[in-house]
């Protein structure tokens, strides 16, 4: 099998015409073919060295982009440091240690001091020690305000049996304890308590508190009513015209326990008012406040 090739050449020349074998043109193209693979390496051994040696600045370039947010870290990092070299400094101030970088002056003298080597005892040991004290000492205040307490209610009570109190309201004192010429019979007599002037009807308090042993009529002192206060105490209301409590009856610091009157042995209204100290008349004005 053939080809059968037209060649023209210029206007003078003439015209050819050649056959071309299949053969030939194989060997053609397959040298073609050749030339065209041995160009391709030959470019590309060309190119190699010149990419190779582009290849080690990529790094630096990376380096580069990746430099600010390692110096970022790093700053982080030194802040983080140095607040926890702070809070281990403020520690050691709290515990008593001194600082790691501490100056020391060695000429300063001082006292001296020893003892046997022991380890530290932890801070929540001390916090409890700290604690158990606080609770004693605690326990021990809470003693002392119950018994002071108990003491305050006992003066308390006592003050509430001491006769202090006034039996008639802004009542005149007419007649003391003591000796005195009689007002009915005009002799020298004694007098076991003192006179209030009242009018029929005034109110007569206690002069503390206690139990009424006796309430009803004497002849000396008519209607009257004597109380019990405690320590060998008690007092005596005489001449009332009502009386307003019975017998046993627990009676309080200046209740009113009966009105005042002229009955018994009496000239006139007012209140005849008696302190006994174990049965024997005291006077009064030792005790009552305000005379």
């Amino acid at each position: 099998m053939s080809f059968v090739m037209i060649a023209t050449g210029s206007t003078s020349s003439a015209s050819r015409v050649r056959n071309v074998s299949i053969r030939s043109l194989l060997l053609g193209g397959g040298f073609a073919a050749g030339a065209l693979l041995a160009a391709g390496f030959a470019l590309g051994c060309w190119l190699a060295p010149s990419t190779a040696t582009q290849k080690p600045d990529a790094a630096p370039q990376r380096s580069a982009s990746t430099m600010p947010f390692a110096l970022e870290q790093l700053g982080a990092l030194s802040g983080r440091l140095f607040k926890l070299e702070s809070q281990a400094s403020q520690l050691s101030e709290r515990l008593g240690a001194p600082p790691k970088d501490a100056p020391t002056n060695a000429s300063t003298k001082r006292p001296g001091s020893g003892g046997p080597m022991l380890p530290p005892r932890p801070v929540v040991a001390e916090a409890l020690d700290d604690l158990a004290a606080l609770e004693a000492r605690y326990a021990r205040i809470e003693q002392q305000l119950a018994l002071v307490a108990d003491a305050s209610a006992q003066h308390h009570l006592e003050l509430m049996r001491w006769p202090t109190r006034l039996p008639i309201a802004d009542g005149e004192l007419t007649s003391t304890f003591g000796n005195r010429e009689d007002p009915i019979t005009g002799r020298r007599a004694f007098h076991a308590g003192l006179d209030f002037a009242a009018e029929p009807g005034t109110p007569i308090h206690a002069a503390a508190g206690g139990t009424v042993s006796f309430a009803g009529f004497r002849s000396d002192f008519g209607w009257m009513v004597e109380i019990e206060h405690g320590n060998g105490l008690s007092t005596r209301y005489a001449h009332a015209s009502r009386l307003l409590v019975k017998p046993d009856a627990l009676v309080t610091p200046g209740e009113v326990i009966a009105m005042s009157g002229s009955t018994g042995r009496s000239t006139g209204p007012h209140l005849h008012f008696e302190v006994l100290k174990h049965g024997e008349p005291a006077d009064p004005r030792r005790y009552l406040a305000g005379l």
